[in-house]
């Protein structure tokens, strides 16, 4: 006999059981406890559902409160400075905007001034780029964006 059999056969004899005592009651104590039994099953079927969709509705507002707190540090972000920013040279200013753009940069450094050469294929990146250098307190002397292959190079005098 294998195992879907067995089963079969256990769900037979269970049912001749619940049959037989329901055989053994009067016909308004059957509509009792067949009426109590369907009522309990719709009541915890409705109560999981309603619990699943109570803890699927705490999530999703969880979600929706970061994807919230995310826009709003990324558009907080470009005004937001560390205490230290007042001690960091210019290089190291423009370093840390590059990292925190995402940019690799080249930069050289002749006395007050820092040549920077960056590329990318966004406009906007290097325009929020320039835009975080001189609110960390550099000054931009020349700048020059020359078009090349799909890439947008920039570059600029700061002090």
């Amino acid at each position: 006999m294998n195992t879907t059999e067995k089963l079969q056969n256990s769900i037979d004899q269970w049912l001749e059981s619940v049959t037989d005592y329901l055989d053994r009651l009067s016909v308004r104590e059957r509509y009792m406890v067949i009426f109590t039994t369907i009522f309990v099953v719709v009541a915890a079927l409705g109560s999981a559902l309603w619990y699943m969709h109570a803890a699927a509705n705490k999530q999703q507002n969880r979600v929706n409160d970061l994807k919230d707190m995310m826009v709003w540090m990324q558009s907080n972000a470009v005004t937001m400075k560390p205490a230290d920013d007042l001690q960091l040279t210019a290089a190291e200013k423009v370093q840390r905007v590059a990292q925190q753009q995402g940019l690799s940069v080249a930069s050289q450094q002749s006395g007050e001034q820092i040549q920077i050469v960056a590329a990318h294929e966004n406009y906007a990146v290097l325009a929020n780029f320039l835009t975080q250098m001189v609110q960390m307190g550099l000054s931009l002397e020349k700048i020059e964006l020359i078009s090349d292959a799909g890439q947008i190079k920039l570059t600029a005098t700061v002090q």
